[in-house]
C-alpha cells in the first residue's frame, strides 16, 4: 500500500543505511535546488512511517535536500508500506538505476541484500543489471580497499586485471601495496593505507601491479649481483627450508628491491663505453633522442655503441647496441661517441610535464568550444577573404578527410557540409548572397574544425591559427577549476601560482585552493591554454616545410645536372667510335697510286687468307671484310 501525504521536508528523517555515502558535488546540489524551485517538485521521495510516526526516507535524500535548500514549506511524499528488506533494495536501485553510484556502494548494497535474504535473481531484476555484472561487483570483496577507492575515483584497474588481483590473498595485495607506497605516503601512516591521487595514477600502471604481485618467489640463484649490491637495494633474503640441497635457496619477495639491486648492479658490471637504457613497459631498452636500437638482424658496425638495460618483466639484465639517426656509423667521432649519456653521465629520467595528458585533453576540449563560439560570433561581420583564409586552413588539418564531422550520419542523414552546399546551390547554380554565404562556410567549419587532442579526428595546429584569425581566446572560460588544476603536476602548478603572484604552498592542493581562491568569480586561462602558444609552432612547421623544400629542390636539380653529365659522356663516347670506325676504314680502303709491285707483294702474303671458296652460307660483306682484314679475320668453312 502506498499513500500520498503532504509534509514539511524537514521532518523527514534520513536512512541510517542509505547506500550513497560519497558526499555529493555541490554544484549539481545547487543546480537541482534551482530547478525544483522553478518547475517544483516532479518525482515525489518515497518514505516509511517508524514505529515513533516519524518518516524515514527510503528513496529521495538529494531531493528532499534540494528541497529543504528551495525552502519549501511541504511537498508530497509516497508514504510504503514495507519491510527493511525491500526498502533497502529500493533505496539501492534507486540509486543504481537512476543516478551514478560509485561500484564500492553498489557492491555494500548488494551485501547489504544478501544479508536480508534477497536472491541474485531478485538483485539483478531491481537493480537492472546481469548476473555478470553482478559477479564482477563481487570482485571487490577480494580487493586491497585503497585499490577500491582507485577504482570508485575511475583511476582503477581494468575488469581483467581485477580479476587477476581478485585472485591474489588480499594479504599479499597489502604487503605490494605498502612496498610501491613506502615513500609517498605521510610520515608515521601506514604504507599499506596509501589511497592513491590522480597525479599518482598519471605515472601507475595496474599491469604491472599484477606483474608484481605474481612474482611472489624471486631466488637469489637466479642473479648475479653481490650481498653488498643486495643491501645497498633493500633486499631482505629468506631460505626456502624445502629447497634442494646444495643450492642457494634464499629468495626474496619485494620485487621492487630486487629490480632495484639488478639496476644497480648493471651499473656496477657495465663495461666501458656500454650505456645503461631506461626500458619500457614491454622490457625493452628506450633509445636517447637522436639515436635508435640496432636490431638483432642489423650487421654490426664500427660505430654502434653497447647498451646495457633491465626488462621489468623478467628482472634480467639485457644487451643491445645504439646507432645514431641520420648518420652512418662510421662517420661518428671518438668525440661524438663520448658526447652520448653514458653510466658515469646516465641519462636524467624525464620530468614530468607541468599539465598531463588529462589536463591537455581538456583544453582540447574548452579550445574547441571557444572556437566554435568565436566562429558563430563572426556570422554577420566575416571577411570573405578571411573566409578563404579559413578555408585553406581547414584544408590543411590533420582530419580533412573528413573525420571528426559531428554532424555526421552514419545512417544516411544530411550532414552540416550538404545541408550547406544545399543553401548555396539550390538549383545547381551558386546563390551569390553574402550573409548565406558566410552562415554556411562558418558552419561548416564549426562542423569538423577542433582542438581535441586526437589521432584520426583532431584538426591540429590549423585549429589553433584558425582560432587565433577569430580571436578565439576571448571566448575562453575560466578554468580555474578543480577538475583542471589537478591534472597540473607540482611543478607546473607552482609555475601557474607564481605567475599570478602567489606564493609558493608546501602541497599542490594548497596552490590549487590558493589559485581558485584568488581567481574568484574572474576569468583565468593559463598560458599553455591560449591559442595564441600554437603561433612558435605553426612558424617552426612552416620553416621545417620550407627547409625540406629546398633540400628536395637542390637534390632535383643535382641529380638533372648529372644525368646531363651522364649523356654528354655518352655523346663523346659515340663520337669517338665513329672517327675510329671511319679512320679504320680509311686505312683498309686501297690507295690509287699503290705500286703494282707493292699490291703483288700483298697478294702474295694473304693469298691463303683471300682465297676464298664461292658459298652461298658465307654472307658477301663477311668475304669483302675477310678479304680487307686478312691478318685480323679469316673464315674457317667447317
Amino acid at each position: 500500500m502506498t499513500e500520498l501525504r503532504r509534509v514539511d521536508p524537514r521532518t523527514l528523517v534520513p536512512n541510517p543505511n542509505n547506500p550513497r555515502k560519497t558526499q555529493p558535488d555541490a554544484r549539481a546540489e545547487h543546480q537541482l535546488a534551482l530547478n525544483i524551485k522553478t518547475v517544483g517538485l516532479i518525482h515525489s521521495p518515497c518514505v516509511r512511517e517508524l514505529e515513533d510516526g516519524r518518516l524515514m526516507i527510503v528513496a529521495g535524500h538529494r531531493r528532499v535536500r534540494a528541497c529543504i535548500a528551495a525552502k519549501l514549506d511541504e511537498i508530497d511524499v509516497h508514504v510504503r508500506s514495507g519491510d527493511e528488506k525491500s526498502d533497502t533494495m529500493a533505496a539501492v536501485a534507486e540509486n543504481v538505476v537512476r543516478a551514478d553510484m560509485a561500484e564500492s556502494e553498489q557492491w555494500r548494497g548488494v551485501l547489504d541484500m544478501r544479508e536480508k535474504g534477497a536472491s541474485d535473481t531478485e538483485i539483478c531484476r531491481a537493480f537492472m543489471v546481469t548476473p555478470a555484472y553482478l559477479r564482477g561487483l563481487m570482485l571487490l570483496s577480494q580487493i586491497h580497499p585503497p585499490i577500491i577507492a582507485a577504482i570508485d575515483g575511475g583511476i582503477g584497474p581494468s575488469y581483467t586485471e581485477r580479476n587477476a588481483i581478485a585472485r591474489t590473498p588480499l594479504e599479499r595485495q597489502r604487503d605490494v601495496w605498502a612496498e610501491i607506497w613506502a615513500e609517498s605516503a605521510d610520515e608515521g601512516s601506514d604504507p599499506a593505507d596509501y589511497e592513491m591521487s590522480r597525479e599518482d595514477a598519471a605515472h601507475f600502471d595496474w599491469s604491472d601491479f599484477v606483474r608484481y604481485l605474481d612474482q611472489v618467489e624471486l631466488y637469489a640463484r637466479d642473479y648475479e649481483f653481490d650481498d653488498e649490491t643486495a643491501k645497498e637495494a633493500g633486499v631482505v633474503w629468506e631460505e626456502d627450508l624445502f629447497g634442494q640441497g646444495g643450492e642457494d635457496n634464499r629468495y626474496c619477495t619485494q620485487y621492487a628491491a630486487m629490480f632495484k639491486a639488478q639496476q644497480i648492479w648493471a651499473e656496477k658490471t657495465r663495461p666501458e663505453g656500454t650505456i645503461y637504457l631506461q626500458s619500457n613497459e614491454y622490457g625493452e631498452g628506450i633509445a636517447p633522442d637522436g639515436y635508435r636500437k640496432v636490431g638483432s638482424w642489423e650487421m654490426e658496425r664500427d660505430g654502434d655503441i653497447p647498451a646495457i638495460w633491465v626488462n621489468p618483466r623478467t628482472l634480467q639484465i639485457q644487451k643491445g647496441r645504439l646507432r645514431e639517426l641520420g648518420e652512418q656509423s662510421s662517420r661518428r667521432t671518438e668525440s661524438d661517441a663520448l658526447s652520448l649519456p653514458s653510466a658515469q653521465n646516465p641519462e636524467k629520467p624525464k620530468e614530468r610535464a607541468d599539465i598531463s595528458g588529462t589536463g591537455l585533453k581538456i583544453i582540447g576540449e574548452v579550445r574547441t568550444q571557444a572556437l566554435r563560439e568565436a566562429l558563430a560570433a563572426a556570422r554577420e561581420s566575416a571577411d570573405p577573404w578571411d573566409l578563404i583564409g579559413a578555408f585553406l586552413l581547414a584544408l590543411s588539418a590533420d582530419n580533412v578527410n573528413i573525420h571528426g564531422d559531428n554532424t555526421y550520419d552514419p545512417y544516411g542523414a544530411a550532414s552540416e557540409r550538404d545541408r550547406a552546399v544545399a543553401s548555396v546551390f539550390p538549383e545547381g547554380v551558386l546563390v551569390r548572397d553574402p550573409a548565406v554565404l558566410r552562415n554556411a562556410a562558418l558552419e561548416v567549419l564549426c562542423s569538423f574544425m577542433n582542438c581535441e587532442v586526437s589521432m584520426h579526428s583532431g584538426s591540429g595546429l590549423p585549429a589553433q591559427i584558425l582560432g587565433v584569425l577569430f580571436n578565439a581566446d576571448a571566448h575562453m572560460p575560466t578554468m580555474a577549476f578543480e577538475d583542471f588544476l589537478k591534472t597540473y603536476s607540482k611543478p607546473g602548478i607552482t609555475k601557474a601560482v607564481q605567475a599570478e603572484g602567489l606564493e609558493e604552498k608546501p602541497t599542490g592542493k594548497a596552490m590549487r585552493e590558493a589559485l581558485m581562491a584568488h581567481v574568484g568569480e574572474k576569468r583565468w586561462v593559463p598560458e599553455p591554454a591560449t591559442f595564441a602558444t600554437g603561433i612558435p609552432a605553426w612558424k617552426a612547421k612552416i620553416k621545417k616545410q620550407a627547409a625540406r623544400a629546398a633540400a628536395r629542390a637542390q637534390l632535383d636539380a643535382q641529380t638533372e645536372e648529372d644525368d646531363e653529365i651522364d649523356d654528354q659522356s655518352s655523346d663523346m663516347e659515340l663520337c669517338d667510335e665513329q672517327d675510329v670506325a671511319e679512320a679504320d676504314e680509311e686505312t683498309l680502303t686501297p690507295e690509287e697510286d699503290v705500286s703494282a709491285d707493292d699490291t703483288s707483294s700483298v697478294s702474295e702474303t694473304t693469298s691463303s687468307h683471300t682465297e676464298l671458296p664461292d658459298d652461298p652460307r658465307i654472307p658477301t660483306q663477311l668475304a669483302e671484310l675477310a678479304r680487307k682484314m686478312p691478318e685480323h679475320l679469316e673464315i674457317i668453312m667447317v
